[in-house]
């Protein structure tokens, strides 16, 4: 998007909170949990009112349209972003569907992945 969020004027202000409710609204549409995702749509809804002031381009759409927009793009964005994170598992971990088996009981000597650098050393 390109743009930094600043203070709001008295302008954007005025707008935020009257249009506050869109920003609920798109949580509770969308079944994202409040907690979770308010921090990822607010921020995007706060800079969208800004480039409404910035962008008179824009007043051709409603306001509401606009601030959807940029907050589902934003909540893409998000998740994109969590897909690409490194997820981190325990080994004490239950393994679904096997009864209890955890995922450190899978490992082996047997499949364990050796550097081979390090085999060499161990060698001599």
């Amino acid at each position: 998007m390109g743009y930094v969020l600043k203070p709001l004027s008295s302008a954007e202000k005025n707008l935020a909170e009257q249009n506050y409710y869109i920003v609920e609204r798109f949580l509770q549409k969308k079944g994202l949990p409040f907690d979770e995702w308010f921090d990822v749509v607010i921020f995007r809804y706060l800079l969208t009112v800004q480039r409404w002031f910035k962008e008179p381009k824009l007043y051709k759409y409603e306001f509401s349209t606009i601030a959807w927009q940029a907050m589902r793009s934003a909540v893409g964005n998000e998740r994109r972003k969590q897909e690409r994170s490194i997820k981190t598992v325990s080994l004490d971990e239950v393994i679904p569907n096997t009864e209890g088996l955890l995922l450190g009981d899978t490992i082996t000597e047997n499949n364990l992945n050796y550097i081979p650098y390090i085999q060499e050393a161990i060698q001599k």
